[in-house]
């Protein structure tokens, strides 16, 4: 029997900056993120969520996100995957193929 792809770590974002309710934000992108990879058999072991960063800083400068990116550089990473709960509330432009480990 398959056992999918186990354990993922999300990372989310919400600018206080439009109003944003930071609480809310962090479960409908989570859950959106959950919706996404539960059927493939996994769970999310990991949450990185920046609250007050927007989307256009770099995520070396984000404090979530940066941890996130440090915890990518070490071999024991403790999930798969990173799962994003909206695209467009995490990354601006091409930032997301620019988190890939040196």
């Amino acid at each position: 029997m398959e056992q999918g792809i186990g354990p993922v770590a999300f990372d989310g974002r919400c600018s206080t900056e439009d109003n944003q309710d930071p609480e809310t934000s962090l479960g409908w992108q989570l859950g959106n993120a959950r919706k996404f990879v539960e059927p493939l058999g996994a769970t999310v072991a990991a949450q990185y969520f920046d609250i007050g960063q927007s989307r256009s800083v770099p995520w070396e400068r984000g404090t979530q996100a940066a941890a996130l990116l440090a915890q990518l550089k070490r071999a024991d990473w403790g999930w798969s995957a990173v799962v994003v709960g909206e695209g467009t509330r995490c990354c601006f432009g091409n930032q997301f193929s620019l988190t890939e480990p040196k």
